[in-house]
């Protein structure tokens, strides 16, 4: 069975249109709906109940679901097999925005240690506009941010994106409208990071002036405010599953949706010292933000239902 028909069904699935996993897979519309053909024939089912509208996986497609994951990930191992220590050596700077290292990042390390042991890593965190510097600057070879960098000599790959919401004090009710929110103290992430300009966003698609906006580098520190009842904080959910759980704060259901933070893996290229190290990681690190993020999805979720009650 080939794999790339399974790749292309998976992200069909996640991102929900051929069009959509065309981009991330960097072929055609066509191409994606030619394996997605060609895998159905292979099985003897259709995957997808298809309308102008959306795209539905179908009682077969679900199940697929889990198995096309772990195809994957048996390949990838397979492919490691290859690569030893003395065969992959070099140094990778790679830099990070604040949710991905409250998220995945450790086990990410842990696992390239232990495939790669002769990959030494030197690690930045900072914010999105801070890594295009660096990147830009050839200070990184690898960062993991919110926007897709335009650049020759770099690559970009979009990730899933990671949900974002609104989070306030234990005792904040638990379901709000999004203008009484917006009249109260917004914390948010960094200046021109992707929670601040949705935040901004907010106050515009209302018709309001923007009220009062603070902007904080550390998710640590917006727990921490919130907690307190400094403010409402708009930020990514994931890295704050665990402060919600054990009754630091509270996840706020609001009448307006927060778009989710996109997660994009940028690298440079052409690089003399290790592009094939820096190739390598980088797309580990796609897998694991990917990974990571469809395994914390049926969590958000029950999450969600269980501290917005």
């Amino acid at each position: 069975m080939n794999t790339r028909f399974i790749e292309a069904f998976l992200w069909s699935a996640r991102l929900g249109s051929f069009r959509a996993a065309g981009e991330r897979l960097h072929i055609t519309q066509a191409a994606v709906a030619h394996r997605i053909s060609s895998l159905e024939e292979d099985i003897g089912a259709k995957l997808f109940t298809r309308d102008p509208r959306e795209l539905k996986l179908t009682a077969v497609g679900t199940r697929l679901l889990g198995y096309g994951e772990r195809l994957l990930e048996i390949r990838q191992d397979i492919i490691a097999l290859g690569r030893t220590d003395v065969q992959m050596l070099g140094l990778v700077r790679i830099g990070v925005i604040e949710s991905v290292v409250h998220t995945w990042l450790v086990s990410f390390l842990e696992n390239l240690r232990a495939t790669y042991p002769g990959i030494e890593v030197q690690l930045t965190s900072e914010t999105t506009r801070g890594l295009h510097r660096g990147l830009h600057e050839r200070s990184l070879d690898i960062a993991v941010q919110t926007e897709h960098i335009d650049e020759p000599g770099i690559r970009s790959t979009a990730c899933m994106p990671m949900p974002m919401g609104w989070v306030g004090a234990v005792d904040a009710p638990a379901v709000q409208d999004l203008r009484d929110l917006l009249a109260q103290p917004v914390l948010t992430m960094s200046p021109g990071s992707q929670p601040h300009e949705a935040v901004k966003q907010m106050f515009r698609d209302a018709g309001l002036p923007i009220g009062k906006v603070h902007c904080v580098s550390s998710i640590s520190a917006l727990v921490k405010l919130v907690s307190a009842g400094f403010g409402h904080a708009v930020m990514p959910l994931p890295p704050v599953v665990e402060h919600a759980q054990r009754g630091d704060i509270r996840f706020i259901q609001c009448d307006v949706q927060v778009p989710p933070q996109r997660v994009v893996v940028s690298h440079v290229e052409a690089v003399p010292a290790s592009p094939d190290a820096i190739r390598v990681v980088a797309d580990l690190a796609c897998m694991a933000s990917d990974r990571y993020t469809t395994s914390i999805s049926d969590l958000q979720a029950s999450a969600l239902t269980v501290l917005t009650t």
